[in-house]
């Protein structure tokens, strides 16, 4: 049998452990015998030996074993059925007479006979008994049918299949037809000879391994306790002793079956009857009959906390009677008359974490309690259905896991078990590990593309049961999962860990690390290893690998944590007995299920200047390996900074007995040469010195200053793995005193409290229990590092809203309040940097102090320390209601900034949360939600909104690893730009006699400020000054100096110059300082920045336009800076009327801190151009039936929107685009179109589909698009690029697809939206960082996640946003006639025609691009001053006849023009108001009332600033109309024709107008023809006569009927033809 030791033995034991149990004792075992003409006489001889030498040794008969057999070639023939022979006689008989077929071999056919015929009750099979049903396949060849569907069919019946190759076999069908794993199911031999070595012994073996397993599988029962309210009425008290009779009656009662306990509750707890203490079901019936309801006085409580807390320490407990170390389900039921008079949350939370499931059941109390008490999801509202409930419940063996949204969300992950099975263990702790097996698993979405199971068993040798790639099914690894055999042994748990990594976590056994999928093991272990661990387990998290530690009932804790991964508190898992397993399911389920996906630390670009020293032992008990993961944490520090000179600089020293310098913090100047000395530093050995090593480092810091030439920030880095032989706290504390910050890193053998001596700071102090966790710390530390520079000048509001319910224990709300004053103290907190207000909540809520209260750290940490806890149940829903208020202006909030809310919880809300958190994030809130303990973590998701704001956390104590995470998090949350890195930036500086001395330092300091907010160096941010006063004078240019030291000492040493305020003159002056001649480096495509900063009126004020004009040509931004007496007009043309570059404060104390507003404008305008100018680029695009036709064009426009971000041309970047749904559809090649235009047009016209995901099929067809022949310039080393745009999660698999193009060198993108699936996202991409997703088609700007760089860099990808339309109307009537006149009063026409027009433009026709339904508009009306002021203003609403009417009917106290400041006016007025895609502004006007160029170059500045058009219609008396078409910009192919109000169907052309805006704006289509006029409609009647004064225009009509009503539309006109498109020309639209 080629090694295998006794076929039947191991088939037969293998059988009994996998069936479901053996209420009815016996097996039944058909064979299925090939009999095809391949075998031959001889052959089939020895298979009748073989069968009768078997059926011989096992005990048949009717209640024990029965016997099958069929046989096949071309068609399967019963030779006897299970029923037939019930003794042994006459079935040995009848194997000795069953004849040979020949024949051919279809196996397929004769399986499915097998199912049909023989494992059916008329057959005499009792699968439904818990009878094990056995088939085993004897065969020599390849079946010439299908065998696969077959074989699963009778597999998923129940029926365990074994197969016996014969000869040169078809090992792939045989595995396909076989139970799985085919390693233990399927055994192959030489020849049918090899048959006759079954001996009689191991018959005999057979035979006690049989009725073993037959008790193994006896079935299930449950230990139930009723716990009945006293108080409640005799009528409800009678029918619940009803419900208990009729439950015994139908239930299987017994000492031995179920087992029912009862107690009732009121003041106190009542036993009537435990679980052991009747025998019987007649006695437990005679015990529910004598049941008495014990009467309650009234007012007298009912206490179910209590009679919760009595039953979890009385009820089910071994003397009790309870089975739960046998795995017997534990079942509380309670049944309640109303809420209990004292606190249920932490007594029901208990019972239910000892693995006690709770039914809930009210005959009166609220259902808010009985969701509190019960285990979800057994809560019912009646007790009027509650014997088939409760039957159904109790008679169902294993519980359904209910998923929360994070499981049902990691779908993908390689996870390995690797368990002991040593004989410390037993058969009947190891029956608790199979099923606590089983439960976790259940809780997987197990396939090959999603989630991959191994199993490793292990006693003194490790054996492979499940590889990764063994099962595809769930319910078959399930099954297998319960007959996992258990052998005893020793422990040798090092053995298994090298096992598991050198043969499991392979790629041939089927894990995907490579594919980016993370790698989990899980290790299960009663008792301390018999071989060492700790190397073992190092190699396996070297590997990638993620380790948790079960320890059950012996285990070695300190064992647990080296083998765990860092930290252990989220890793190790110990219970004091194998029954206690059961608690820990649900909480490993939720922890293995967290998705892992881990983005690298993005670096510390606000710390522009630091010293770090690393000092590391290498003494002799370090291992080599170890030694390297010292080298490689201070490398990845490396990748983290900014190393040079000037920037960060570091130093490693290492010591064993004595320490010695490695190189010093000026040995090298970049990254590179860095990295490389590090990776040459040397192990020599020797003792521990760690004190004498710590003196040795002062020196160098001090020399670190001297070296510099200024002190930075100092920090020393400690890594130890043992305890010093010397003292350290005297030179720790010396180093400390000397302003070094000092990070104490201990391993394996170090000692912690010479760690805290070293450190003198427990929150800079750090243990693992091997090198291999210091990668995890590493953030820890850069985090501390980083986050002061990180968090400076970053004011904002922040609230903590603070679950105070019942359910959480007072140690852990103390750490709850820790945690919150650890985060505060890590916040710069002032009145005017960061407000902090703290909320608490559980059934009501409680306003602790709002943001306006408290100031100082101090206050804060005392009003924190004084809170008290509420106590209740957890409504979190109506406690985010409650807190938006306080985010507003009138409760303390300051809208304007930044805003946050931290919610932390420890359960499920009981209320819903979804709508609140939505409607407070919508108004500006970050919402990040902390869950530990029971937190749901879909509620959690639900508050935040977004995964990475969510924070899952096994218990309180983990608070205190997240403070610094958090608070870093809070102060630079996915900041758009947070350092300016390079740039020429000239400050030009009113050094005028206005400015004192102490002004002037002002300004310095300012200066200095904005300096300091940089990075400053040779190839980063440059700086010049230019003094003017009467003549402006260069100090020094943007080549001079090359660090911000040698910059902030020139600024200090500036001299005013005094004299007049010729800023005109210092602009035009200043203009030749970018050249490359002094320093700039425009050329090099570096942001040009000239910041002015001035105290006064120019005196040469009319010489201001020119130079401005001049420098934004050259490429120049002007920020201008004014300061008390500045001209705020004169700062808005040196700025070119770019309000986001115009600052002005009243003093210069203020300009002082004025550089925090401005930083962030200066980062944004010098945002690093791209590198790569050239790409190749291929779109492929979700056309699913999940997708509406509205988002398909959405998503259509946002894909041209993303095309024209890029520089599309035939040398620079080609695009290419596929859609797919079910399948692929090509659209075109890389070769097709080299214009936008184009593109575009193909794109518009492109229709859905619809249908499945296959993103799989369409990454497979996508690579031809990739090839030479398509266009792809791959050979010429030009940058391949793939973005995918889905919503959905693929129907097929991605991985082998997505790594085949990967490995062709193509960079894959994915944006997904919705709802999408990130980890496998993340398998197509490979990388996080090239991984985007925003939450629906129509998210508002700023809410998605973007991307500044997809292959090219684009200016930035665009937000998918609908296109709205907003219109404002303005109105210039400069002759007026008297003060009482009204807005309309001499314009007829505006009167007549304005309501017409207004609703000509309520509505804007379907656009072409997203279908026929009409778009609706928002109108607004502003009336302005001659100089901007806004005399009435009516803001952006749908239509609307009354706002009309308000506006015909405002009284014009002064007269409007149409100048600069109306123009003005209105592009503020969009700016602040408008979000819309398309922006139209309408002027009616009655003559320019300022010269034509200046309205000319206001109207630029406009268009610059987003606005769509902007249409002048000449009101009645205009001489002139097409002058006013000076002004107008976007107009369509009508653009000659001057709109004047008295036009024919002027609505109807100004509507025209802007559709045709809108369908460019929206869908690139650059101009649309439309039809004639219709005719016109007929005259409408006469209207009545009327004699009463018209209101509100107060006009008398005495005379005949006024105007009719319209007549009816005429009939459209003909649609006109579409024209050819025109070249562009120099015309602005």
């Amino acid at each position: 049998m080629e090694g295998r030791r006794g076929l039947l033995l191991c088939f037969i034991i293998a059988a009994c452990f996998y069936s479901n149990g053996a209420q009815t004792t016996g097996e039944y075992i058909v064979f299925l015998v090939d009999s095809s003409s391949s075998i031959g006489i001889a052959n089939f001889e020895e298979i009748r030996q073989f069968l009768r030498s078997f059926i011989s040794g096992l005990d048949i008969g009717p209640n024990k074993v029965r016997v099958g057999l069929a046989q096949y070639s071309n068609e399967p023939y019963r030779e006897f059925l299970l029923k037939d022979h019930m003794d042994m006689q006459s079935l040995l008989a009848e194997v000795d007479k069953f004849q040979y077929r020949t024949g051919g071999t279809e196996t397929g056919k004769a399986i499915d006979f097998l199912q049909s015929e023989y494992f059916t009750q008329e057959a005499g099979s009792r699968a439904g008994q818990r009878v094990p049903q056995i088939a085993v396949v004897l065969t020599d060849g390849d079946s010439t049918d299908d065998v696969e569907a077959p074989a699963q069919r009778l597999r998923s019946q129940g029926v365990i299949i074994f197969g016996i190759g014969v000869g040169q076999v078809n090992q792939q069908e045989l595995e396909s037809i076989v139970n799985r794993p085919p390693h233990h199911f399927l055994y192959t031999i030489d020849n049918y000879q090899a048959l006759q070595r079954v001996k009689d012994g191991l018959l005999q073996t057979v035979c006690i391994s049989m009725e073993n397993q037959r008790q193994a599988l006896a079935e299930k029962f449950a230990d139930i306790f009723f716990l009945v309210d006293s108080g409640i009425s005799q009528t409800d008290f009678q029918q619940v002793r009803s419900i208990l009779l009729r439950l015994v009656n139908q239930l299987n009662i017994g000492a031995s079956a179920h087992r029912l306990g009862l107690a009732q509750y009121g003041q106190v707890t009542k036993v009537e009857f435990l679980l052991n203490a009747f025998q019987t079901k007649e006695e437990t019936l005679a015990g529910v009959r004598s049941f008495r309801q014990s009467r309650l006085q009234p007012n007298q409580p009912r206490n179910l906390g209590s009679a919760l807390e009595y039953a979890n320490n009385n009820f089910f407990t071994n003397e009790s009677g309870s089975r739960a170390a046998q795995d017997f389900q534990q079942f509380l039921v309670v049944l309640s008359g109303k809420d209990s008079d004292d606190a249920v949350f932490k007594q029901s939370r208990l019972i239910k974490s000892h693995g006690i499931t709770v039914v809930g059941m009210s005959l009166g109390a609220s259902m808010d309690e009985i969701r509190v008490i019960a285990t979800a999801p057994y809560i019912y509202d009646s007790i009027s259905n509650a014997v088939p409930t409760l039957k159904t419940i109790f008679e169902t063996e294993k519980e359904t896991i209910t998923l929360t949204g994070d499981c049902k969300a990691a779908k993908v992950a390689d996870i390995v078990f690797i368990v002991d099975e040593s004989g410390s263990i037993g058969t009947r702790n190891f029956q608790l590990v199979r099923s606590f097996l089983h439960s976790i698993v259940s809780g997987l979405e197990i396939g090959q593309n999603r989630v991959r199971v191994g199993i490793v068993m292990y006693n003194d040798r490790p054996t492979a049961r499940i590889y990764l790639n063994t099962f595809n099914d769930g319910d078959e690894l399930l099954n297998f999962i319960k007959i996992l055999p258990y052998h005893g042994g020793g422990t040798n748990t090092g053995a298994a860990l090298n096992f598991t990594r050198e043969n499991i976590f392979t790629k041939e056994a089927g894990s995907r690390k490579d594919s980016g999928i993370q790698q989990v093991a899980v290790v299960i272990t009663d008792g301390e290893s018999q071989d060492r661990v700790i190397e073992a387990a190092a190699e396996l998290r070297r590997a990638g690998v993620t380790i948790y530690s079960v320890g059950v009932k012996n285990a070695n804790k300190a064992e647990l944590n080296q083998m765990a991964s860092h930290p252990p508190q989220k890793h190790v898992f110990i219970v004091d007995s194998f029954a206690k397993l059961k608690a820990l399911e649900r909480t490993l389920q939720r922890t293995l299920t967290k998705t892992h996906v881990y983005v690298s630390f993005p670096g510390c670009v606000q710390t522009d200047e630091a010293d770090i020293f690393f000092l590391i032992d290498h003494s002799g008990s370090i291992h080599p390996t170890d030694f390297y993961d010292m080298k490689k944490f201070i490398i990845e520090f490396i990748h983290t900074f900014r190393i040079g000179p000037q920037h960060v600089r570091m130093g490693v020293a290492k010591y064993a007995d004595s320490p010695n310098l490695e190189f010093d913090l000026t040995a090298y100047t970049d990254a590179t040469e860095l990295e490389r000395a590090v990776e040459e530093i040397e192990q020599v050995g020797g003792g521990t010195q760690t004190g004498r090593a710590l003196e040795f480092m002062g020196p160098h810091f001090q020399r670190a200053v001297a070296t510099r030439g200024h002190k930075v920030p100092e920090h020393l880095v400690v890594i130890t793995d043992g305890k010093s032989q010397d003292k350290v706290k005297g030179p720790a504390e010396k180093l400390r005193a000397q302003g070094v910050t000092v990070y104490a890193i201990g391993v394996k053998e170090a000692d912690v409290n010479e760690l805290k001596e070293i450190s003198g700071d427990p929150k800079r102090m750090f243990f693992v229990n091997n090198f291999d966790a210091l990668k995890p710390i590493k953030d820890d530390i850069i985090t501390d590092i980083c986050s002061k520079d990180v968090c400076k000048d970053i004011p904002g509001d922040l609230l903590f809203l603070i679950d105070s319910s019942g359910s959480i224990y007072p140690q852990d709300y103390q750490k709850m309040k820790d945690f919150m004053k650890s985060v505060i103290s890590k916040s710069i907190i002032g009145k005017n940097e960061v407000h902090v207000g703290v909320m608490q909540f559980s059934t009501d809520v409680k306003p602790e102090f709002p943001l306006n209260v408290h100031y100082s750290k101090e206050e804060m940490s005392r009003a924190i320390d004084n809170m008290v806890q509420l106590g209740g149940g957890t409504y979190t829903g109506k406690a985010l209601r409650e807190v938006s208020k306080y985010f507003d202006a009138n409760q303390g909030g300051r809208p304007d900034l930044r805003q946050r809310l931290m919610v932390i919880t420890d359960g499920e809300a009981q209320d819903k949360v979804k709508g609140p958190a939505a409607t407070l994030r919508a108004k500006g809130v970050v919402i990040y939600a902390i869950g530990v303990e029971e937190a749901n973590t879909t509620q959690l998701l639900e508050i935040s909104g977004s995964p990475d704001k969510v924070y899952a956390e096994r218990n309180f104590d983990s608070l205190k690893d997240l403070d610094s995470q958090v608070a870093l998090e809070l102060c630079d949350p996915e900041r758009e730009c947070k350092k300016t890195e390079r740039a020429d930036i000239i400050f030009l500086v009113d050094g005028s006699t206005s400015i004192t001395a102490e002004k002037f330092r002002s300004m310095q300091k300012f200066m200095q400020s904005v300096v300091n907010q940089t990075t400053v160096g040779k190839d980063l941010t440059h700086f010049g000054v230019i003094l003017y006063s009467t003549e402006p004078k260069s100090v020094f240019t943007l080549s001079e100096y090359s660090s911000r030291q040698e910059v902030s000492q020139a600024i200090l040493a500036l001299i005013s110059p005094k004299g007049d305020t010729y800023t005109g003159k210092a602009l035009k002056y200043s203009l030749q300082f970018f050249d490359a001649k002094y320093g700039g480096r425009a050329e090099l495509k570096v942001p040009q920045i000239l910041m002015v900063i001035t105290d006064g009126d120019a005196t040469d004020r009319y010489s201001l336009v020119e130079p401005s004009v001049a420098l934004r040509k050259k490429g120049v931004d002007v920020i201008s800076i004014g300061v008390e007496g500045a001209n705020k007009t004169q700062l808005e043309i040196m700025a070119g009327y770019d309000d986001s570059k115009v600052f002005y404060v009243d003093n210069f104390a203020a300009l002082e801190k004025l550089y925090k507003n401005i930083t962030e404008v200066l980062c944004k305008s010098t945002k690093p151009v791209c590198e790569k100018q050239s790409a190749d680029l291929v779109f492929l695009v979700d056309q699913s039936g999940s997708i509406s036709p509205r988002d398909y064009a959405i998503m259509k426009n946002f894909t041209i929107e993303l095309i024209n971000s890029f520089k599309v041309s035939e040398d620079l970047v080609r695009v290419g685009l596929g859609q797919f749904s079910s399948m692929f559809q090509h659209e075109f090649y890389l070769n097709q179109y080299y214009t936008e235009k184009a593109m575009s047009e193909h794109i518009l016209k492109t229709n859905q589909v619809g249908g499945g995901t296959n993103i799989g099929l369409a990454l497979t067809f996508i690579k031809e698009y990739f090839e030479a022949s398509r266009g792809s310039r791959k050979s010429e080393g030009i940058s391949q690029n793939l973005v995918l745009i889905t919503d959905g999660e693929s129907q097929d698999d991605v991985e082998d697809s997505a790594v085949e193009l990967r490995g062709l060198g193509i960079e894959v993108f994915a944006i997904g939206i919705g709802d999408v699936h990130d980890l496998e996202l993340l398998q197509i991409t490979g990388t996080p960082e090239r991984l985007f997703t925003v939450q629906n088609f129509g998210n508002e700007p700023g809410e998605s996640k973007t991307c500044d760089c997809i292959a090219v860099c684009p200016p930035l990808l665009p937000t998918i946003s609908i296109s709205f339309i907003d219109i404002a109307m303005g109105f210039d009537i400069s002759r007026r006639r008297n003060p009482n006149d009204v807005l309309v009063s001499g314009h007829s026409k505006l009167r007549t025609f304005l309501p017409e027009i207004v609703q000509y433009l309520s509505s804007v026709q379907g656009l072409c691009c997203l279908g026929p339904e009409p778009i609706k508009t928002n109108i607004a009306y502003r009336l302005v001053s001659r100089d901007g002021r806004t005399l009435d203003d009516f803001s952006f609403v749908g239509y609307s006849d009354d706002v009309v009417t308000k506006v015909m009917a405002l009284n014009l106290a002064e007269p409007t023009y149409f100048n600069a400041a109306l123009l003005r006016s209105f592009g503020e007025k969009f700016k602040v108001e408008s979000r819309a895609g398309v922006k139209v502004l309408v002027i009616f006007s009655d003559g320019y009332d300022e010269d034509a160029m200046t309205l000319e170059n206001e109207s630029e500045l406009l268009r610059e600033s987003g606005i769509s058009a902007l249409l002048v219609v000449a009101l009645e008396g205009v001489r002139y109309p097409a002058q006013l078409q000076m002004a107008e910009f976007g107009r369509g192919f009508g653009y000659k024709l001057p709109l004047s109000i008295g036009m024919p169907s002027i609505g109807s052309t100004i509507h025209k107008e802007i559709d045709t805006v809108s369908n460019r704006e929206c869908c690139n289509v650059m101009c649309k023809c439309s039809g004639h006029e219709g005719i016109r409609g007929s005259q409408g009647p006469l209207g009545s006569k009327v004699t009463h004064i018209l209101t509100p225009f107060k006009l008398k009509h005495n005379g005949g009927g006024g105007r009719g009503p319209p007549g009816p539309s005429g009939p459209q006109g003909v649609q006109g033809c579409s024209g050819v498109r025109g070249q562009k020309v120099g015309q602005r639209w």
